[in-house]
């Protein structure tokens, strides 16, 4: 399939690229047009990388949970001989989804998977086990018609998977990501239920609002801004498909205190002053406190929509205190209220970028993973200068 080119001038271009200090915004229609985020889909989101879920969401052989990605239904699977996959839910007799999306539980524990149209069976690891009534069907084959199999590769306990297939490898590229970040654990940390956003804006508004702290100073004023001064915040270089927001808070000690969760073990003096907020381009969120991560699943579905889970995440030894349930229930009440403020800012942006009378804005110096995505957007989107 040919790919169309997006067309954009000599001067959009320079400006989105110009070294940081100089740099503007992306083009409206970058965010608006349905044409460009065809073209995201093919480019960012099918030939690259994108998380699935998280190892511990499937931690016991017979455990699943339910995927839909970019339209294609899949399901993560922790089979008997103890690897975890993600499987396209498509029986491969006459593609029914083999869990037909009703309002059901997106997760369980089962020893088959069972097509609910004409009771194909497979087993946790695809294969296919049971096809009634189809001895008289010349040369087929069971063992030929599993069910496929999607490219995944683990990172930091994440499930990532690559629809296209011939991504470079995942970890290799993130190797200084996961140095910087291997104090606190992440491997060892489980995920409590999600809340979940319907969001109507183009999924490039959140990142970009998750990944600065120059709105703090608005957004934020009675929240953030009092403990995590936007001024303070800056980005250091990244050699990879990531960037790091870091932010100091404003008086040592300060981020523990705001909580009675256990601090995580090994962590640097730096670490336990600092709130870090990342990005696995294109859109792998996940921030990290002392004691806690939240995680940001997103699930486009149109170039002005689409659905965010939001998950707190503590090491498997927190969890697993249940004197810690009332502090783990804070930790999501705040979460609750951060992203309640960040809705409003969003439903500001995606508002004012259908005004035909504003254009690109310069960046300020702490929106610099706003301009490191921007330059990613570059390398990997087929652009033609008009």
């Amino acid at each position: 399939m040919k790919i169309p080119e997006i067309e954009m001038t000599r001067a959009e271009i320079e400006a989105v690229r110009a070294p940081v200090e100089r740099a503007s915004t992306m083009p409206a229609r970058v965010y608006a047009s349905a044409d460009v985020y065809g073209v995201e889909v093919e480019r960012l989101f099918r030939g690259q990388w994108l998380c699935a879920g998280r190892l511990d969401q499937v931690s016991s052989p017979g455990d699943y949970e339910l995927v839909d990605l970019l339209g294609e239904p899949l399901i993560m699977t922790h089979a008997e001989d103890g690897r975890v996959r993600v499987l396209s839910r498509v029986c491969r007799h006459r593609g029914a989804d083999l869990f037909p999306q009703t309002g059901g539980a997106r997760r369980g524990n089962t020893t088959k998977l069972v097509c609910p149209y004409h009771a194909w069976v497979y087993r946790l690891d695809g294969s296919l086990i049971g096809a009634p009534l189809m001895q008289d069907a010349q040369g087929f084959v069971s063992s030929e018609c599993p069910l496929l199999e999607v490219r995944s590769e683990t990172w930091n306990g994440w499930v990532f998977i690559n629809l296209s297939g011939d991504a470079q490898p995942l970890g290799p590229s993130l190797t200084s990501l996961s140095e910087l970040l291997s104090s606190y654990g992440m491997e060892e940390m489980v995920a409590a239920e999600p809340m979940e956003f319907d969001s109507p804006w183009n999924w490039k508004v959140l990142v970009e609002n998750f990944m600065e702290a120059y709105h703090h100073i608005r957004t934020h004023r009675d929240t953030l801004e009092s403990m995590l001064p936007a001024r303070e915040s800056f980005v250091p270089d990244a050699d990879g498909p990531y960037s790091v927001l870091r932010m100091p808070s404003k008086d040592p000690g300060l981020l523990e205190s705001l909580s009675t969760l256990p601090v995580i073990n090994g962590l640097e003096d730096w670490q336990r002053n600092t709130l870090i907020a990342a990005v696995v381009f294109p859109f792998h969120l996940f921030a990290l406190t002392p004691d806690a991560m939240t995680w940001y699943q997103i699930f486009p579905d149109r170039h002005d929509h689409f659905t965010l889970r939001i998950y707190n995440c503590v090491p498997k030894s927190t969890a697993e205190v249940p004197e810690h349930a009332d502090a783990l229930g804070a930790v999501r009440e705040l979460t609750r209220q951060i992203h309640s403020q960040d809705i409003g800012a969003c439903d500001a942006v995606w508002a004012g970028l259908g005004s035909r009378l504003w254009g690109p804005g310069r960046l300020c110096l702490l929106e610099k993973s706003i301009w490191e995505l921007n330059r990613w957007w570059f390398e990997h989107m087929p652009v033609r200068v008009t």
